[in-house]
């Protein structure tokens, strides 16, 4: 049967064809969305693990915030005239005694350049115990065009003061968050919080509401200026926030 043969083979090609145009468009796609996340997913991490430094407490306590983050203020100067990086897309992120040393970091990248870095986001900043005297250290507002900050164990590991242009207390200034077994780990859950917030989708996850304190918070059921705590924080932001 000559016909229904060649009927057969023009079905089996037009078949094929079809095959091959979804495979392409399968591909096209799939490209597209990749160029997409790779416009999305722009910049260089770098991370300095300034714990393997820190064997006990007594080291801790003694941190030489100052000399540390003179150090690297000048490792980002070297970024900003050598490698061409501008100051407008420099975000440092500091966590417990790093949040102090990002501060001093921040302050010698001006010394050296009369510019600001773009953003500080101290997590958890820590308390110090050891400060050099008639000079202000640690992390403070100013330290860069925009400083925030998250306070998830502010009477325990941290502390109460007020860091930054903003300042968020996720259930208000305590010494640990639900969930949290002791006070390291409540200090931790500041990295934890912005980490979620970085990835797409999260960015929003975290609605804060001004307060001076948690109490006026409750009372207000959760009403009042809203901002996000996390990577989404407007930089026009200032004062206390709190969530629960």
């Amino acid at each position: 049967y000559p016909d229904q043969q060649n009927s057969n083979e023009d079905g089996s090609s037009s078949e094929e064809q079809q095959q091959k145009r979804r495979k392409n468009q399968s591909q096209s796609q799939s490209q597209s969305q990749e160029r997409d996340q790779d416009e999305k997913n722009t910049g260089n991490l770098v991370v300095i693990n300034l714990g393997d430094q820190i064997d006990d407490f007594e080291q801790y306590a003694t941190l030489n915030v100052e000399r540390i983050g003179e150090l690297i203020g000048n490792c980002l100067v070297k970024l900003t005239n050598e490698v061409n990086v501008p100051q407008e897309i420099i975000h440092v992120i500091g966590q417990g005694p790093a949040a102090n040393v990002a501060g001093a970091a921040g302050r010698q990248y001006t010394r050296q350049t009369g510019h600001k870095l773009r953003r500080i986001t101290g997590l958890d900043p820590a308390k110090q115990f050891s400060k050099p005297e008639n000079k202000l250290t640690g992390l403070a507002r100013g330290d860069a065009d925009f400083v925030d900050a998250i306070h998830t164990s502010a009477y325990g590991m941290g502390t109460q003061k007020r860091c930054g242009d903003v300042d968020f207390y996720p259930n208000g200034p305590a010494a640990g968050v639900p969930g949290a077994d002791n006070v390291v780990e409540a200090s931790l859950r500041a990295t934890r919080y912005f980490a979620e917030s970085v990835r797409p989708g999260n960015e929003r996850n975290f609605p804060a509401v001004a307060a001076d304190s948690y109490k006026e918070y409750k009372q207000n059921n959760g009403n009042g200026k809203r901002a996000y705590m996390g990577i989404a924080t407007k930089y026009d932001t200032r004062g206390d926030y709190m969530l629960q």
